[in-house]
């Protein structure tokens, strides 16, 4: 069986991480490969997700995990940002209601103590202003 497949490379965030979108055999999932800090940029990344998923709030989820290769391969949402979805809408106000209240369910997440990646303990600090502005 031949397996086709094409890895092009995708806007990113404002992190150290790398984005591919992958095809093979009709379906796209996405490569994240981190050249520094693979552990915050890759680890906690996925960590993050996970907390945002089983809080239905839709992220990626962890397909693979290559971390010893710098990089995880996750499930692709598409390529249409907000920006895309609301710019030829005229009544806008809807969607952006919707915005705020996630970020009211963000800010309503109760995290756990400590969270686990394979054997990796995860704690995240608590935010502050002081941590803000270190």
């Amino acid at each position: 069986m031949k397996m086709n497949y094409k890895l092009k490379k995708i806007a990113g965030d404002a992190s150290f991480r790398e984005f591919y979108r992958l095809k093979k055999n009709n379906k796209s999932t996405i490569i994240v490969l981190a050249k520094k800090d693979k552990y915050k940029n890759l680890i906690i990344y996925s960590v993050v997700n996970k907390i945002l998923n089983n809080n239905n709030i839709l992220s990626p989820k962890l397909i693979k995990n290559y971390f010893k290769h710098n990089m995880i391969e996750i499930t692709d949402l598409g390529n249409k940002s907000f920006y895309d979805y609301v710019k030829m809408k005229i009544n806008k106000f809807q969607d952006y209601k919707k915005l705020i209240d996630l970020i009211v369910k963000l800010q309503n997440i109760k995290l756990k103590k400590i969270y686990y990646f394979e054997k990796k303990k995860i704690i995240f600090k608590k935010y502050s202003l002081k941590y803000l502005h270190k």
